[in-house]
């Protein structure tokens, strides 16, 4: 897995390349808690090249979730494919957190 991470402003993007599973969860644990600082108010996580995401994964993108609906910020989910899109609808992430679909990365 690699993890890139972009900041603009109040606002970080994270791309992620490679499968999301337990083995990699600390490394990205890691580079999101590195990314946040005081004055984050919105997370991206662009995952266009993730191809799968394991309950592990899931539970990481929950307590980042968490993490800055305390301090109010928002979480985006961007890019999903069918299988990862219908997972966390399944999870019913959409009612707290948008989940977006680009054609071309900003």
């Amino acid at each position: 897995m690699d993890i890139k991470v972009e900041s603009q402003g109040d606002t970080i993007t994270v791309r992620i390349k490679g499968k999301i599973t337990f083995e990699c969860c600390p490394e990205l644990q890691k580079s999101l808690d590195s990314a946040l600082k005081d004055g984050i108010r919105e997370v991206r996580i662009d995952f266009r090249e993730v191809p799968f995401i394991d309950s592990s994964g899931v539970g990481e993108v929950l307590r980042l979730f968490k993490r800055l609906r305390e301090t109010g910020g928002s979480l985006l989910l961007m890019n999903p494919n069918k299988k990862l899109r219908d997972l966390f609808l399944m999870y019913r992430f959409d009612k707290f957190m948008k989940i977006i679909d680009e054609t071309e990365p900003e």
